[in-house]
Order: structure tokens, then sequence, then C-alpha cells
């Protein structure tokens, strides 16, 4: 009898076990804390935009959603942190092209790959470049920048927040586009290119137009051109590469969100259908969009798998005509 009684019990504990397994397996998603691994420090467009995206998010979900900031490498190290997490929805990479669709093309070696380690969720919005000049350049529009160039000398520099970045390619394309040359000057990142672009040590860079807006606006620099669609409310006095009859060099980039491989195709459509949904909102917008000329995605998974194959193609033409390696 005691034998069976203590048998029953054991069947009975790997029963519930088995329920309680059953039922965790099942928990709607998300049932703990969600990370979104950003590869910049705090204050640019891309930890910007996420931190709002984060806080809209913890309210929808009632979990916390921690925003980590991992900087450095061309995005390599943010990207690799969430290659090698669970693919479980709970680590998510706040990216852009350069690593999912550049550095893969720019290194002969990376500690994670792109294409097997990481999977689409989202492309969040599309930020639009402008190409800056000195105010005490004479140059206008981009016709006149060119053909300064053309004229001038001694190539004209152009600073870059660092070889084989989104400021540099775009650059490298209008120079190979118009058949003029022009000199790449590498900083480490927008913040101190900016003062030498004012001074006129550079004499242009292609920068996100919410970073150039207060300097086109204080006076202290001149944009000649926006690569977008069409014009920005920013800056609408400044015309598109189309206005300007000069081909478009697509100097913008896009803040996306991927996870780590065997996430469930059901988490990764819940993200971006909740992102999407957040983004949408007149006030979100108000606040996080609109001020900013992003131009607004929120796509599906598919959808941004797709945009991604077509850009690695881009990419890795710009990537060959700029000449960059990064090892």
């Amino acid at each position: 009898m005691k034998v069976r009684y203590t048998r029953r019990l054991v069947l009975g504990a790997l029963a519930a076990l088995s329920v309680g397994m059953a039922l965790a397996q099942d928990a709607p998603f998300p049932s703990k804390a969600v990370r979104f691994v950003v590869p910049y420090a705090a204050g640019g467009p891309v930890d910007g935009l996420v931190r709002a995206l984060a806080r809209a998010l913890q309210d929808e979900w009632k979990q916390p959603v921690i925003v980590d900031n991992k900087p450095g490498a061309n995005e390599i190290i943010a990207a690799e942190t969430v290659a090698k997490a669970p693919g479980d929805g709970y680590t998510l990479l706040a990216a852009t092209e350069s690593a999912l669709t550049m550095n893969q093309h720019l290194y002969t070696k990376l500690p994670y790959s792109p294409t097997v380690d990481l999977v689409p969720v989202t492309r969040l919005v599309e930020v639009p470049l402008a190409i800056a000049v000195p105010t005490s350049l004479p140059a206008n529009d981009i016709k006149e920048f060119i053909e300064l160039a053309r004229k001038s000398p001694t190539p004209l520099a152009y600073g870059s927040g660092g070889a084989g970045g989104i400021s540099h390619l775009p650059m490298a394309m209008l120079a190979k586009n118009e058949g003029i040359t022009l000199n790449h000057v590498p900083y480490k990142g927008a913040a101190p290119t900016i003062p030498d672009l004012i001074a006129n040590i550079v004499q242009a860079s292609a920068l996100a137009v919410p970073v150039i807006e207060p300097h086109v606006k204080a006076g202290t620099m001149k944009a000649v051109v926006v690569s977008a669609p069409r014009r920005l409310v920013a800056l609408p006095n400044v015309p598109t590469f189309e206005e300007s009859g000069v081909k478009d060099i697509q100097a913008r980039f896009n803040i996306g969100v991927a996870a780590p491989k065997g996430t469930p195709p059901a988490i990764t459509a819940r993200i971006a259908a909740d992102a999407r949904r957040i983004l949408n909102q007149p006030d979100f917008r108000a606040r996080n969009v609109d001020p900013f000329s992003y131009v607004l995605h929120g796509s599906s998974p598919a959808e941004y798998a797709a945009f991604l194959e077509q850009d690695r193609v881009r990419q890795a033409e710009r990537v060959k005509v700029s000449g960059a390696v990064l090892n």
C-alpha cells in the first residue's frame, strides 16, 4: 500500500511538472523583461527613437523594456551580443545598415553572420541625410558644390563619421557619379565632424537631418541638398536631389530591429505589429517621428527581409566604389 501511495505521489508530481512546463512554454510573449541592444551611445537618433519605443512597448506589454547601449566597432559589438543571445525574443538588436547589410562587405571576418545569426523583425524608420557645407563656401546648392569641386586645384575634403560608414559611402558614390575627386576625412562620429565643417577645415559632410538642422537654422552651415523623396519639414528650403537634377546617392539610413536566429516567427510578427501600431499613434509620431523628418515604415518581418536583401546588393557596390576595407 505504501509503495502504491508513493508511486501515485511521484506520478502526480511528474504530471504537475509536465503541465507546468507546458504552461511556461505557452506563456504569452512577453512574460519577462525585454532588452533592446543599441549600437550607439545615448543621445543619437537610434538611441532616441528606440528609447521612446521602449517606453511605449513597456506600457503595452506590462513588462520592463530595457535599452542597453553597446557602442563601437561599426555596430559589431552590439550585433555580436544579440547574435549570441537565445532566440526567444527577449534580446533584440536596434541597428542600421552597418550591422545588417554593410559590415559583411567591409570586413573579411566578422564574429557574427548578419544573414545566419540574425533574423529581421521590422524596419522602423528611414532617416534622411543632407549634405552640409560651411557657410563661407561659395556653393549654395549641390550643383554649385559639384562645379566647385571640378574647378578646385586641390580636392575638396568631406568629413564622415568613419570609414565605411553611412556618411562615407554615399559621398563616395557622389564623387563617382559626378566624376569629381573628393578627399575623405574620417572622424569618430558626427560630433567631432561638425566643428571642422563649420570652420571650413572640411568642405562637406552628409549628416542626419536632426543633427544639422539647428546649425543650419543658426546660420553656421548650409544644407545644399537632402536625400529624400520630397522636401522635409525640418529643412523646407533645401531641395532634393531630384529637384536639383542630380542623381540621388541614397544618403539615408534605416533604423530597424533584428532578433537572434531561432526566434519564433510568431514572436517577431508580434513585436513588428506592436511597434507599427505605436509608431503610427498620432502622439508618438508628433513627438518622435515627424519633428526629425523620419520616414515611417513599421514593416513586417517579411517586408524587412526583402529590403535587407536588396540593400546588401546596393551596399556591396558602394563599398567597392569607396575602396573601404575594415579589419
